[in-house]
């Protein structure tokens, strides 16, 4: 009994192998090959500029303070006009406060806060879309008035800039050297989000205007 289920075994055993290399010796057919159709993300959101801030509290929760403290919500939330919305991230806030030595933004004067926040607002709407943005750095028009409100602002369309860092496409640079004077420049993280009332760019520093060495800043 015992020899017959060896033969039984042996013999299923020989008949699976030989269907299943059988099997494996057809050739199967090339996968055809298909033009890959790539899909912009949309930039619009469907929200003011106030609204995509406190959306984002992770990112914000220091300059949302400081837009409270300053009285300046109606400025990121309006929609009479279209403006360009410098946003300032938490670390960049961070580096707002240690300029001052404070650690909540409630304890820097008022006046400063504001005039920060207003440098950061330019008239007009500025993006990479629709060729609104040239490359050479242009001088707009921000709400904070007088020289202390000049600044300078281009797009990015290099791969890479002069000392070989990468550098994204679309990336939005305020004041480059030497484009303003001695302003302090900084360079988006995340740029060209489109709210409702004009356009976002984000950046992890904050940027004033400094004509020369002995020019003391408005803030």
């Amino acid at each position: 009994m015992k020899k017959i289920n060896l033969k039984l075994s042996g013999f299923l055993f020989i008949s699976i192998f030989f269907l299943l290399s059988s099997s494996g010796c057809k050739k199967l057919a090339l996968q055809k090959s298909y033009d890959y159709e790539g899909e912009a993300l949309d930039p619009h959101v469907n929200m003011t500029a106030w609204a995509y801030m406190n959306s984002r509290p992770d990112v914000f929760s220091t300059m949302i303070a400081a837009v409270n403290y300053a009285g300046m919500s109606a400025e990121y939330e309006q929609t009479n006009a279209k403006y360009t919305y410098l946003f300032i991230n938490n670390t960049g806030m961070t580096a707002f406060l240690t300029k001052y030595g404070f650690s909540s933004i409630t304890q820097i004067d008022v006046q400063k806060v504001k005039k920060l926040l207003q440098y950061h607002i330019i008239v007009g709407e500025y993006h990479a879309y629709d060729k609104k943005l040239p490359v050479e750095p242009i001088y707009v028009k921000t709400l904070l008035a007088g020289e202390d409100g000049l600044l300078t602002i281009k797009v990015n369309k290099s791969s890479a800039n002069s000392v070989g860092s990468p550098i994204t496409n679309g990336n939005i640079l305020i004041n480059l050297r030497p484009s303003n004077f001695l302003s302090a420049s900084i360079s988006s993280v995340t740029s060209n989000i489109l709210p409702t009332n004009g356009a976002i760019h984000v950046f992890p520093g904050f940027a004033f205007y400094r004509r020369d060495a002995n020019y003391t800043p408005a803030f």
